[in-house]
């Protein structure tokens, strides 16, 4: 079993071409290989987002990722995948408890997010709630949902 470290919180700027690969083949994998999405999955967005991500001990392969970014005057997150050999270790979890308290130190209050209504059990579980109603993205149902950092 991997040896978990700390995530990682860099602009794509600041990450080296290992980790952007990295990060870009799991992000590939889970959201064009496996879910069969056609949108672009790189965009100008990961320009301007802090790349979340935890690679693997030889960093041959991102084990979980996301990015987080403003939008407006909303903090939102996006493209969560985790590594199919790793999902049930409860990466996506322990990456979005990093991300709150990342947000936390940036004065975020709240945080939005764009989720996948397959993903939506697991934001439930974190406690996160509904916002609107249920809307298409790149042909995968999806919802607004919202985590108060600041209770």
């Amino acid at each position: 079993m991997e040896k978990i470290n700390e995530f990682v919180f860099k602009k794509v700027d600041e990450m080296s071409g290992r980790e952007l690969f990295c990060v870009e083949k799991l992000r590939i994998n889970s959201f064009v290989v496996e879910q069969k999405i056609t949108l672009p999955e790189l965009d100008d967005t990961d320009l301007v987002a802090t790349q979340v991500y935890l690679l693997n001990n030889d960093q041959t392969c991102a084990l979980a990722t996301c990015r987080v970014f403003k939008k407006g005057d909303k903090w939102m997150f996006g493209r969560v995948a985790v590594d199919k050999d790793t999902r049930g270790q409860h990466l996506g979890a322990k990456m979005m408890k990093s991300v709150h308290q990342f947000l936390i130190s940036q004065g975020a209050d709240r945080v939005y997010c764009h989720a996948q209504m397959q993903a939506k059990p697991f934001y439930d579980y974190l406690g996160y709630e509904t916002e609107g109603d249920i809307f298409d993205e790149g042909d995968v149902k999806h919802v607004m949902m919202y985590y108060k950092l600041k209770k």
